[in-house]
């Protein structure tokens, strides 16, 4: 069952400014020849799209005790607290407070974050940063997650 489910896509000004870009290259072309500078620029807006859907095609979900986070996956029993960052605390972890061993997935254009530290030492990274839209409703969902996968087994799981 999804518990919580969410698409890192890239923001509409970056789109804007996709279209703006491949109209300034078809203009700057257009002395060279009207087919050449269409075809350049529906080149570059296509490489741009490609590129966009790829950064932006992150998923985080939460699902039967487990968080996938684009190449993340962590199971419910390893994750320990999580913390909601607010835009000042997601722009520390992300930089100076950072340490190379954790797992980030981190999208500049989105503010606030997740951070859960990981439970299980044999997985050698001490906590994972998850860059989200909706930091309140993952770490929600990322509790709930725990206290099913770490419930006793006579509760009905």
């Amino acid at each position: 069952m999804v518990i919580y489910d969410e698409r890192l896509s890239v923001p509409l000004r970056w789109w804007l400014a996709a279209l703006v870009a491949a109209g300034a290259l078809a203009a700057a072309l257009l002395p060279l020849s009207a087919a050449f500078a269409a075809g350049a620029g529906t080149v570059l807006l296509m490489a741009l799209a490609w590129a966009f859907g790829r950064y932006g095609g992150a998923r985080i979900r939460v699902c039967d005790g487990v968080l996938v986070a684009g190449p993340i996956v962590l199971r419910g029993e390893h994750t320990g607290a999580v913390e909601v960052l607010d835009r000042a605390a997601a722009f520390a972890w992300r930089t100076r407070l950072a340490s190379p061993r954790a797992r980030l997935l981190i999208r500049t254009y989105l503010p606030c974050a997740v951070r859960v530290e990981v439970a299980e030492p044999s997985l050698l990274c001490p906590y994972v940063y998850l860059s989200t839209r909706r930091p309140a409703a993952l770490a929600a969902a990322l509790e709930e997650a725990r206290d099913h996968c770490t419930a006793p087994a006579g509760r009905g799981r």
